[in-house]
């Protein structure tokens, strides 16, 4: 009853015919969807009550709403809202509603959509394996969280984030990635993209900051840079990573993945890394660093993280959690210089104000206990082998076809292709097939990108990589007419 009270209801008797009032009044909701399918109507004494109308003047209403199939009566219940399918006109408007959108976002797409085809062997990239999580230490750490709610107040708590949880980050940083700082320096964000977002604001001048990013690179920090207005110059990579030498001039920000490069995979060498930093400081800019999945190591010892040989502030170092816990935890931090914190934080609080405080200090509380690190140390183990086992099965059904490329650390590797395929038509084929691959292009705005295609390692199972590697090596061997 009380959403037909809520419409607001009335009748005048200086207006006219009072059953076409209610009649017109209650049509006109439905038809617009304020009335819901389903919702049940009051009783024609009730809403007569309610109107100051006699009974029979409301039976009339209801009697007319019922002929046009926007009433139905089931026997011996109640009245209720049909279910129709309610489509109205569209509005002469919307046009112009569309038309004063920022012209940005009038023609940008979502970058990932739901696929249709179905996935026998999934080596999507930047997903991790949560089939080993330890979910039910996460669940107890939440709900110790939520019964201290429960018994006192929680204040809100600086956008930066809570003290505890920015302690435990620094030093999960400084142990796993040598990279030198204090809580202080840490800034908690919802995400690497909130990052992205957070210091586009913070430096971007509309039309006039020049923005390098690796070409291929990552599309979602792409995007965050060019909704800003930077004017963005795509670098190439090749076996050392991004080539300093070919960052253009007027450019003031550059952003990295020197770790794993993305997607290529490549780590980048110390000389490059000690180039970069060289010319950031001639240049006088900033470096945005992204090791996004660094924590997973393969092999040897990574190179140290560009923050760690940064000596004058330059670098803004992202992380996330997403990759070594869960995507749905939906938290990562920046290092960053202490100056800039107090920028970020009024950044910060013009979007959605922090972090929610029970996810932070559950958190902080599953890094403190040592849970993390032990989930991470058995996922390397995890990665490790499933990346030898698919470097073993392309040297056995695809040699001189797929040439793996060596990586240090992180969730995904990159083939080389033999110049007689075509990375892309093989992804395609490999598709139809229920094989899911990723190739350079899907990550560039460029034709210039070596001939690779990409195997994500978190969500293939170790018994099917054999397979799924013989498969594909036969799809390729299939095509080989049609580069």
């Amino acid at each position: 009853m009380e959403p037909v009270f809520s419409l607001g209801l009335g009748v005048s008797r200086d207006s006219g015919n009072l059953v076409a009032q209610i009649y017109n009044q209650l049509s006109k909701a439905i038809l617009q969807g304020r009335l819901a399918s389903g919702t049940a109507i009051p009783s024609s004494r009730l809403l007569a009550t309610h109107l100051n109308v006699s009974r029979n003047t409301v039976l009339q209403a209801y009697a007319r709403l019922q002929s046009e199939g926007l009433l139905i009566t089931q026997a011996g219940s109640k009245t209720f809202i049909a279910d129709i399918a309610t489509t109205l006109p569209p509005s002469a408007m919307a046009a112009n509603f569309v038309a004063s959108i920022t012209p940005h976002w009038q023609n940008t797409t979502l970058f990932a959509q739901p696929g249709t085809s179905v996935i026998k062997f999934n080596f999507s990239i930047g997903l991790a394996d949560i089939t080993s999580f330890p979910f039910e230490s996460w669940r107890r750490a939440l709900n110790r969280q939520y019964r201290k709610m429960e018994t006192r107040t929680m204040e809100p708590g600086h956008p930066a984030g809570q003290p505890l949880l920015r302690n435990m980050i620094a030093k999960f940083i400084s142990q796993s990635r040598a990279v030198s700082c204090s809580p202080e320096n840490i800034f908690i964000c919802s995400g690497a993209q909130q990052a992205y977002m957070l210091l586009a604001q913070l430096f971007i001048k509309p039309g006039e900051t020049g923005f390098a990013i690796e070409s291929p690179g990552y599309p979602m920090a792409r995007r965050a840079f060019v909704a800003a207005g930077a004017r963005v110059f795509d670098v190439p990579v090749d076996e050392e990573g991004l080539i300093v030498d070919a960052i253009p001039q007027g450019v003031k920000i550059v952003f990295v993945t020197p770790t794993h490069q993305f997607p290529t995979s490549v780590p980048m060498s110390i000389a490059r890394r000690l180039a970069l930093l060289k010319l950031a400081k001639q240049r006088d800019m900033i470096i945005i660093e992204d090791d996004y999945d660094s924590e997973f190591r393969i092999g040897s010892q990574p190179i140290d993280a560009l923050q760690t040989l940064d000596s004058e502030g330059r670098v803004f170092y992202v992380g996330t959690f997403s990759k070594c816990m869960f995507f749905d935890i939906r938290t990562g931090f920046i290092a960053a210089p202490e100056w800039a914190i107090p920028f970020l934080a009024s950044a910060r609080q013009a979007q959605d104000w922090r972090n929610p405080l029970v996810t932070q200090l559950a958190l902080a509380e599953f890094m403190q206990t040592g849970e993390l690190r032990r989930h991470i140390s058995r996922m390397s183990r995890v990665y490790e082998q499933r990346y030898d086992a698919i470097v073993a099965a392309v040297h056995h059904y695809a040699q001189g076809v797929l040439t793996p490329g060596v990586i240090r650390a992180g969730l995904h590797l990159t083939l080389n292709l033999n110049k007689d395929y075509s990375a892309k038509k093989v992804c395609e084929n490999a598709l139809q097939q229920g094989i899911k691959i990723h190739y350079g292009n899907e990550f560039s705005v460029t034709d210039k990108i070596p001939n690779q295609i990409m195997l994500g390692l978190g969500r293939i199972a170790n018994n099917n990589i054999d397979l799924a590697i013989q498969r594909l090596a036969n799809c390729i061997k299939e095509n080989k007419n049609h580069p």
